[in-house]
């Protein structure tokens, strides 16, 4: 099966199909981001706080678990959306997921209007400069 990208918008999203506990998402996802952020907890509670200003978390999914995270944020200033707290299961690391998933998420809000990104951490920045993403499109 192959990586999907799914845009939650709360932390206990049901997107696990067979979940072992009501919280597996929100816990899985503290497990992936103690891994790659210091400020774990934080960072899941700016994600949480960001939902109610229309920001989301795409969640890249692989055999139904989640092996990815990266956030997606709407600062309601611009018409840009920010790129931040990307997370990669430490299996997955160096094999092309955070790429791939960028990318997904870069598509997916294009197809919802997006027009500007801008990448907020140098991994991001990387990635994006990569696949030419940072240009402004019209």
């Amino acid at each position: 099966m192959p990586l999907e990208a799914r845009p939650i918008t709360r932390l206990d999203a049901p997107i696990i199909k067979k979940p072992s506990s009501p919280n597996e998402l929100h816990t899985r996802l503290q497990a992936l981001y103690q891994h790659s952020h210091p400020d774990a907890p934080e960072a899941l509670d700016v994600i949480a706080t960001s939902f109610h200003r229309g920001g989301c978390l795409y969640v890249g999914m692989f055999n139904d678990k989640p092996i990815a995270a990266l956030a997606c944020f709407n600062d309601g200033q611009t018409d840009a959306k920010r790129l931040q707290y990307l997370s990669v299961h430490p299996q997955n690391e160096n094999r092309g997921i955070e790429g791939k998933l960028i990318k997904m998420v870069y598509d997916a809000e294009v197809r919802r209007g997006t027009r500007e990104f801008i990448p907020a951490e140098p991994l991001i920045h990387q990635i994006m400069s990569e696949y030419d993403l940072l240009r402004v499109k019209s």
